[in-house]
């Protein structure tokens, strides 16, 4: 029997083989280590070792005030910051009874389906090959782009506000939209060519069944990806009553079925994303509300369909101006944690493909 030490991201740990799933992929923020044994040159047990960031959003939640405290929520997952705010926000609507107006429930479900298109095109670099690669890497700069000239940050845009969002959409971000989406056309039918040519590669790796799902938590693209129709946009929500689209069933399970899954959604995405644009109404954009916010006690749930799957906020408040808990469940952890399983079976040079099709984000899996 041998051992493997691989570190995955961020700097090469000490003793452990440097493992990478892209140049610019959204794991190469932070760094997770793996220790494998391999039998025969196929892997028997794997232990996995989440990254060290010490992020303790969830620690800092409890001395911020209810408007500050969303800025945090912003950062523990890089590639979906919006939802992070979003789930949060809407745990402090739901606390304090409190309706934003119809345009900001449009809008926000606008820039959740961006932030979903820009975390699907970082994850699925790892599958592009070639030109698609550059063109892929194009449209993820023309949605940071487009989030600056709403927001004033690229990555970051920290929209959300208790009643709504800070900043009314711009008048010419309709037609930015419009090229990002005519570019994302093209680049999704080029990752489907891609994951055909990978077939052989990823087909029948790292299967996750129903069974699966249901021990580790798995939701969004991966259970999706196993037959479970699970989305809770199709429950309604937000906007989505008026805007969802759905995406073909699959079932593979498998590493092939999971990116395939995120490339069916760029497609859906986009077309919500282009329904909100055409069907926004007017209005306020935000509830005017006092400077200082103090929310009822009780305990508060919220949750919502983030890019790998249903997140939650657990809000329980003792009617001050700060929360006296602010928990957050995220897709990163339960997807970490299967690897574990997953892994058994793969040979050395199928780990990053593994690794890859099971979307984490350190600032998240770290919160």
């Amino acid at each position: 029997m041998n051992i493997g030490r691989f570190s995955i991201g961020g700097l090469p740990l000490p003793d452990r083989k440097a493992l990478s799933l892209g140049d610019r992929h959204p794991s190469t923020a932070g760094v997770i280590g793996l220790d494998v044994e391999f039998r025969d040159g196929l892997i028997t047990s794997a232990d996995i070792q989440p990254g060290h960031l010490h992020r303790a959003a969830e620690k800092l939640f409890e001395v911020r005030d209810y408007r500050s405290l969303i800025m945090l929520a912003d950062r523990h997952d890089w590639l979906s910051s919006f939802s992070g705010e979003l789930v949060v926000t809407g745990a402090i609507e739901h606390a304090m009874g409190l309706v934003p107006p119809p345009r900001a429930t449009w809008l926000r479900t606008l820039l959740a389906e961006c932030g979903r298109l820009h975390s699907h095109l970082s994850y699925l670099s790892h599958v592009s090959t070639g030109d698609t690669t550059t063109r892929l890497w194009s449209v993820v700069e023309g949605l940071r782009d487009a989030m600056q000239e709403w927001s004033g940050n690229r990555v970051h845009p920290m929209l959300n506000r208790v009643g709504g969002l800070a900043f009314d959409m711009p008048p010419q971000w309709p037609s930015m939209m419009g090229r990002v989406l005519r570019q994302l056309d093209a680049v999704a039918a080029e990752l489907q060519q891609d994951l055909e040519r990978l077939e052989g590669r990823l087909g029948g790796l790292a299967v996750t069944d129903a069974d699966c799902c249901m021990q580790y938590g798995l939701s969004g693209p991966v259970a999706r990806a196993a037959g479970l129709e699970l989305d809770l946009r199709g429950a309604g929500g937000l906007a989505y009553d008026d805007v969802f689209v759905s995406t073909p069933q699959r079932e593979g399970g498998d590493a092939l079925t999971r990116f395939q899954v995120l490339v069916d959604e760029l497609t859906s995405s986009q077309q919500m994303v282009q329904r909100c644009l055409d069907g926004a109404p007017g209005g306020d954009f935000s509830v005017r509300l006092s400077r200082r916010l103090k929310v009822p006690e009780g305990e508060h749930l919220s949750e919502i369909e983030a890019p790998w799957g249903m997140a939650s906020a657990l809000l329980v408040s003792r009617g001050g101006q700060t929360p006296w808990r602010l928990a957050l469940r995220t897709p990163t952890f339960a997807n970490v944690s299967t690897l574990s399983e997953l892994l058994v079976g793969a040979r050395e040079n199928q780990i990053a493909d593994v690794v890859a099709s099971m979307g984490y984000s350190i600032g998240d899996l770290d919160k």
